[in-house]
């Protein structure tokens, strides 16, 4: 277990970061120009080739989708202030689930907006469409419903666009792959000091917890508490060293996410 000022250091660290990230509520949360793509831009012409699947528009809903996680995050965590005085509630699972969302969705902002040439961007936005296109027909299937566009023609679409874009027409599969897990990895190259593997550690560690899997309980702080024959009963509670390593890559994540979407939506000086 950590000591008293440990865990006051941690918190207090943990309650930094989060407090870096309350301008992004604004932007996401409110009226703002941030998101508008500026004619000239790296963007107007990402979306001029993928219309009506915007590059832009799928960016700008990841990283408000992280700002939400976070700013629940931080309401979740900060409860009566008396002077000086904060109460802080740390949830052993809840909270780890709210990171996975922020950081899963800022990466997901930084994996389609940091590669400089615009045909990698393009693939990157036409492989989460196909992807989310997939999800969306079987949602379909198991309400009995029907989409509102056929599948095949919803197929067709995003294969013209790509082909379009400059991918042959035999390398379309191949170029729209995608998975989860490599794009959290390929996130965390693009962003200096963190690498593909960290990157994956913090989103599966959030997601072992997310999830409850047994081999979570190596992120959280342990304390046997009594003995049933060969069986120890053990009280789990939040590691706020990690909770503070998480927390932080997080919101570079996030932080990092934001900043290329500034630079592609403003013209070149």
């Amino acid at each position: 277990m950590t000591t008293s000022t440990d865990e006051q250091q941690y918190l207090q660290a943990i309650l930094t970061q989060l407090e870096k990230t309350k301008p992004y509520e604004a932007l996401t949360s409110t009226h703002s120009s941030a998101w508008d793509v500026q004619v000239g831009s790296a963007l107007a012409g990402d979306d001029a080739k993928t219309n009506p699947y915007q590059v832009s528009h799928l960016a700008w809903q990841a990283l408000t989708v992280a700002s939400d996680h976070l700013n629940a995050l931080r309401r979740s965590l900060i409860g009566d202030q008396q002077g000086d005085h904060i109460t802080v509630t740390m949830h052993p699972y809840a909270q780890a689930t709210l990171l996975r969302g922020a950081f899963e969705n800022s990466a997901r902002s930084v994996w389609l907006l940091a590669p400089g040439k615009r045909l990698t961007r393009i693939k990157r936005r036409l492989a989460l469409q196909a992807d989310n296109d997939k999800h969306s027909d079987r949602m379909h299937e198991l309400l009995g419903t029907t989409p509102p566009r056929p599948t095949a023609e919803r197929a067709k679409q995003i294969r013209d666009l790509a082909v379009g874009a400059g991918i042959p027409q035999s390398d379309v599969k191949k170029e729209l792959a995608f998975g989860y897990t490599k794009m959290v990895q390929t996130a965390g190259e693009h962003l200096a000091g963190m690498g593909k593997a960290q990157a994956e550690a913090v989103w599966s560690a959030c997601s072992a917890l997310a999830h409850g899997d047994v081999h979570s309980m190596g992120f959280l702080e342990k304390e046997i508490v009594g003995q049933v024959g060969n069986v120890a009963l053990t009280r789990l509670s939040t590691d706020s060293k990690i909770m503070v390593w998480v927390t932080t890559r997080t919101v570079q994540m996030v932080e990092y996410g934001f900043q290329l979407y500034k630079e592609r939506v403003t013209p070149p000086a």
